[in-house]
């Protein structure tokens, strides 16, 4: 005869006791977390939140699953091909904690309801596609606005990057050095190595890795693995104030392949002279191995 199991869904999180203290199970139960785009990062992220206990969600995104998706993103599978990425992860999240809150917004994130997407949120996760970086830049731009930290973690191979924006730090237009005026493929190049200055995975990239030219790029399940527990570990210590946080223009990245972490703080951005050159001399590199950085029908 099997026990049925109580309706109360804190038992689910007790396990947590012991790493997260009592006062800061109950702050991540009455907190709100905005996330942008559930593909590989956000996806998983806003799961392992949900594992953790946060418990009220904001998810963005238009997409449906597809095929090409089951290599590296949670909840695509055969099952769900076809099916409203909002709609599977906040299945997964009530199927975590049926006491969750989960609000959807279908059309993504767009000028008409980014206002309301953050709303309320204590903090915001960027899961927003790299080849979107118009809606990267709004996001972050009104993010500090409503005075809201927002995280991002980038995959790269198997490993991950992490930053921290902070509404009185350093913005993402400033870390990253972009401006709105600047076309789709800029801003995309040069948000790629403002995510990932130290390219930890060159050296073992192959030419299909990332193709601007057909917004494209390849993604493990472990760098994305890595990007969830990189994001949400930090989205616990805002919520919390468990430990102290280290803010943009800070940068830490980790690769799991070659087993290197790097830590670093850059007070100029990637604005400084020093990093130009880096980023130029980055992307010669890529056009010398073969990684194809064409750019005749970027989207605009």
């Amino acid at each position: 005869m099997t026990t049925p199991y109580p309706k109360d869904a804190s038992c689910a999180f007790l396990r947590n006791l012991g790493w997260i203290t009592t006062r800061e199970q109950a702050k991540l139960k009455e907190s709100c977390v905005a996330v942008a785009g559930l593909g590989g990062a956000g996806g998983l992220t806003a799961v392992t939140l949900a594992r953790l206990g946060v418990g009220s969600f904001k998810l963005a995104d238009p997409e449906l699953f597809d095929l090409t998706d089951i290599n590296r993103q949670t909840g695509a599978s055969w099952n769900t091909a076809g099916l409203r990425k909002t709609e599977v992860i906040r299945r997964m999240i009530l199927g975590i904690n049926p006491e969750a809150s989960v609000e959807t917004f279908l059309e993504g994130v767009t000028r008409e309801n980014i206002t309301s997407f953050l709303e309320g949120a204590n903090l915001a996760i960027d899961g927003i596609d790299l080849f979107e970086p118009r809606a990267k830049l709004l996001f972050f731009k009104v993010s500090r606005e409503k005075k809201i930290f927002a995280i991002t973690s980038c995959p790269l191979g198997f490993g991950a990057s992490l930053l921290v924006f902070s509404p009185h730090g350093m913005s993402w237009e400033d870390y990253m050095g972009i401006s709105p005026e600047m076309d789709e493929r800029e801003l995309i190049l040069r948000s790629l190595f403002g995510l990932s200055p130290s390219p930890l995975a060159l050296t073992y990239a192959s030419p299909e890795v990332f193709d601007p030219s057909h917004l494209k790029g390849s993604t493990v399940a472990p760098g994305l693995t890595l990007v969830a527990s990189l994001a949400a570990t930090e989205a616990v210590k805002i919520i919390t104030g468990k430990r102290r946080m280290r803010c943009s223009p800070y940068i830490f990245q980790v690769d799991l392949m070659t087993q290197k972490v790097v830590k670093k703080f850059y007070p100029f951005g990637m604005r400084s002279m020093l990093q130009r050159f880096k980023r130029a001399l980055i992307l010669k590199t890529m056009k010398i191995v073969g990684i194809r950085m064409e750019n005749d029908h970027v989207a605009q």
